[in-house]
């Protein structure tokens, strides 16, 4: 069961959370790939709100975020994330779309939604698998969607043919 309440929704770069936007705008001018809202594709929000569920859980967990803001932005070169929680503080994620595959996640079990990254992300040298929170939205289904086309166009499957001793 997810410890958080989502909802997404697409909308421009210049309606993301002030912070989460100022991150995007920082890593585009270091990595210098140019204005922010023209090589943006796609945009989308979630704003995620931790479940209520007291006791020794609570306790435990005193330290995680009650609310965090997620801005997820397609370009056609790389997916980029920026999660800033009300503890935890802001982070910036990005992955080419060339080196990275995508599932959308569903649960049958609780009303959790998202995308399951799986592959290289900047600054690591081994695969890694992570995992991007979204609500159950529309929007949601859509930038899903879309990041996959954009990575089938990156990395065109490879069409199999006959194997040589088949007359291939």
């Amino acid at each position: 069961m997810s410890e958080y309440n989502r909802t997404t929704r697409e909308c421009p770069v210049s309606q993301l959370d002030p912070e989460v936007r100022q991150a995007f705008r920082k890593y585009f001018e270091e990595h210098q790939l140019g204005k922010l809202e023209a090589e943006t594709l796609r945009c989308c929000e979630t704003i995620s709100r931790k479940k209520n569920v007291g006791g020794l859980f609570s306790w435990l967990n005193s330290s995680a975020d009650t609310t965090f803001h997620t801005g997820i932005i397609l370009t056609s070169q790389q997916l980029i994330w920026v999660r800033r929680g009300d503890k935890s503080g802001t982070r910036l994620t990005a992955a080419n779309l060339n080196q990275i595959s995508v599932e959308e996640h569903t649960s049958i079990f609780s009303n959790d939604h998202g995308l399951d990254v799986l592959g290289y992300i900047e600054g690591s040298n081994r695969a890694m698998r992570g995992y991007i929170g979204m609500g159950p939205e529309l929007a949601t289904q859509k930038f899903c969607e879309e990041v996959k086309q954009s990575i089938s166009r990156m990395n065109p499957p490879v069409k199999k043919g006959w194997s040589k001793w088949m007359g291939g």
